[in-house]
């Protein structure tokens, strides 16, 4: 008797996100690297900057070939995959810090930590230079995407979330955490 052991709907992608996890994880490894050569006061001055310098240059490429490689893997994603969403925490203080805390690829129910910058680059393509309405800008264009989803899933909004949350104490601030499909970065493109 033959059994076909090819591969089934979704294992092409499901390879891809293991190549994307191995590149967030050497990514993360250089980071780490540039933070422990900070700290390492035997290190001469001049080693430690070149080391940085090199260390520095190819992190931004490798953060580059990442975004790159995730675009081309959500452009392939078809209605049959697995799926996968972005969540992004954005961190709000006062009328003028705006900042990502996190940003994160989900398939299904693994969670892999992508560069910040995607999360930042997109925040401030929702919000703009001016985040004096940081706050509703969020929830209007979550709106607008989650009625888009909506349509294209047929009811289905297990995959969009939106989480506000508002400190008033020492200052006034906002934690806000959002997720929708992945499919939303190929509509609002973010480069490195």
């Amino acid at each position: 008797m033959a059994v076909n052991m090819g591969r089934g709907i979704g294992s092409d992608i499901r390879e891809q996100f293991l190549t994307l996890k191995v590149m967030a994880n050497n990514i993360k490894s250089q980071e780490q690297f540039l933070m422990m050569v900070d700290r390492q006061d035997i290190i001469p001055d001049m080693a430690r900057r070149l080391s940085k310098e090199a260390v520095s240059s190819d992190l931004i490429s490798n953060k580059r070939v990442l975004l790159d490689f995730l675009y081309n893997m959500l452009v392939r994603t078809g209605p049959d995959e697995p799926h996968m969403d972005v969540e992004f925490h954005y961190i709000i203080i006062g009328k003028g810090f705006f900042e990502v805390d996190k940003s994160v690829l989900w398939m299904e129910d693994v969670e892999l930590s992508i560069p910040f910058e995607i999360g930042d680059k997109f925040g401030k393509k929702i919000v703009g230079e001016d985040v004096t309405d940081a706050v509703k800008k969020i929830m209007a264009f979550y709106k607008e995407a989650e009625f888009r989803f909506d349509q294209e899933q047929f009811g289905n909004l297990e995959r969009c979330s939106l989480l506000i949350l508002e400190e008033h104490y020492p200052q006034s601030s906002w934690q806000i955490r959002m997720r929708l499909p992945a499919k939303i970065l190929n509509d609002y493109p973010v480069s490195i």
